[in-house]
């Protein structure tokens, strides 16, 4: 199996545009992933969710409903209890699109040679793996997968063992055993721990100008920010 070089260096603090939300696009949308490929963006950040037959698709809540559109979505319901089929030409996000297929996404940041992490909200599934594996996705140098289960990395490591991934922290830091730790605001105290025992360190989801110039401050590699352009003005 082709694998990812283990740990990559980054020179300097990098920002990450957080579910591609770049100019007005909805996020984890088709639209806004264009842009941010367009603009040259240093990096993107998506979530996949898993539907209950097993279809990846792009979507960050575990129910459906904020920032759907269409009268017949199915709001409130979990995603893991719903076929594909009764989300895709239901539910809507504001600019009219389906809710993206994992594969379509891929195949529009197929030259797209920036950061790419993909969050992963639940256990991945035998077509997730397919897919990034038929997209050459594990020969790109600048791949992680994020998660704040264990549960759901573990697997991944296992079918790829040279896969970067990182261990996302709401509560306590974590990501000792991992490539990488994704902290947020509240935790950045620990980020110089994790960047001196040589993990990859992201701090999350840094919006205002304080909040950024103090994750560049700590030196972290990652900056995950909705205000991509305002990060990148400070670096």
């Amino acid at each position: 199996m082709i694998g990812l070089s283990f740990c990559i260096a980054v020179d300097a603090s990098e920002c990450i545009s957080h579910r591609a939300n770049v100019g007005d696009m909805p996020e984890n949308s088709l639209e806004g992933l264009a842009l941010a490929s367009a603009m040259k963006v240093s990096g993107i950040e998506f979530d996949v969710q898993i539907s209950r037959d097993d279809v990846p698709f792009l979507y960050h809540n575990d129910e459906l409903g904020d920032g759907l559109l269409g009268k017949s979505c199915p709001r409130d319901q979990k995603i893991k209890n719903l076929d594909f089929s009764e989300i895709q030409g239901h539910c809507f996000l504001s600019n009219g699109e389906d809710l993206p297929l994992l594969a379509e996404a891929l195949d529009l940041l197929s030259s797209f040679d920036g950061h790419l992490f993909i969050d992963l909200k639940q256990k991945a599934s035998s077509q997730f793996y397919q897919i990034i594996e038929n997209a050459s996705l594990l020969q790109r140098p600048k791949l992680r997968f994020l998660s704040f289960k264990k549960r759901t990395l573990r697997p991944l490591r296992d079918r790829w063992p040279n896969a970067e991934t990182i261990l996302l922290s709401r509560y306590i830091p974590r990501g000792l055993f991992y490539e990488g730790a994704g902290l947020n605001s509240r935790l950045g105290f620990f980020a110089p721990f994790f960047r001196w025992i040589g993990k990859d360190t992201a701090l999350w989801t840094m919006n205002s100008r304080s909040e950024v110039l103090r994750a560049l401050d700590k030196k972290v590699d990652f900056v995950i920010t909705d205000h991509y352009e305002l990060c990148k003005s400070l670096l």
